[in-house]
């Protein structure tokens, strides 16, 4: 009943900054939008921070793409410090939103403000007034075209090394299935596929791609559209970090 409560008052006063469980959301004009709903009820990105809460070890360094709100970001911050989590966005828009988020919650990530991509070019990237379905990907007649400056996965993955992968790029997740980018540095992958953008098919290849390179799904820990892939070896450690 108080839940319903706080929902309700937050409708009707629209506060343009939320807190969502341990972290604090600077939404901005988004607060008018529809989409404030889904934050004034602490349900924005709840698969993602379930897998998450799960899985993500002090000891990890984590690599997004795909900030969003920043949620995410600021909840892997909190466990493993901002020096070990470096994010991308694509959407210039979000800039100065993800900016005072993490400023609220005192946390420093690396935030690149690019899009990531196969190559190294500039690429087009579709923005639209709905953030959550901006995208490489143009699936929203209204969204605006925009020159972005992208770095390769491979780049990033040389230079950072990570050991967790959090991807939520709406669709762009397939490039994954290309077998010729090492993933070796990695021992976790939480991805959001969209299917309904991308296709079944190429949803299916970057599964089997991911199992070929020796990760397995785990079914357990998927959350909806968000899968949770993990190496045999991880699963072991995390094991034993539990038992002990």
């Amino acid at each position: 009943m108080l839940q319903w409560i706080d929902y309700q008052l937050k409708k009707l006063t629209r506060p343009d900054t939320v807190r969502c469980g341990s972290a604090v959301l600077h939404i901005g004009d988004l607060a008018r939008t529809s989409y404030a709903r889904s934050i004034y009820r602490d349900t924005h990105e709840q698969e993602e921070r379930t897998v998450i809460g799960r899985h993500l070890s002090a000891d990890d360094r984590v690599l997004e793409f795909g900030t969003g709100l920043g949620l995410v970001t600021v909840l892997c911050c909190q466990v493993v410090g901002g020096e070990n989590v470096t994010t991308y966005e694509a959407n210039p828009r979000m800039e100065p939103l993800l900016r005072k988020t993490f400023e609220l919650n005192g946390v420093q990530p690396d935030l690149r403000m690019k899009m990531v991509s196969i190559s190294d070019d500039d690429g087009t990237f579709f923005v639209s007034d709905r953030f959550v379905v901006s995208s490489r990907i143009q699936h929203d007649g209204s969204a605006c075209e925009m020159q972005i400056p992208s770095d390769s996965f491979q780049t990033v993955l040389d230079q950072v090394r990570p050991t967790f992968l959090i991807m939520d790029i709406e669709g762009t997740e397939t490039d994954l299935a290309d077998e010729s980018i090492d993933l070796s540095c990695l021992k976790k992958i939480c991805v959001e596929v969209h299917p309904q953008i991308t296709g079944d098919e190429a949803t299916s290849r970057l599964v089997q791609s991911l199992m070929n390179r020796g990760f397995e799904l785990q079914l357990s820990s998927c959350q909806g559209d968000v899968l949770y892939f993990q190496r045999p070896a991880a699963a072991a450690g995390q094991s034993e970090q539990q038992a002990a």
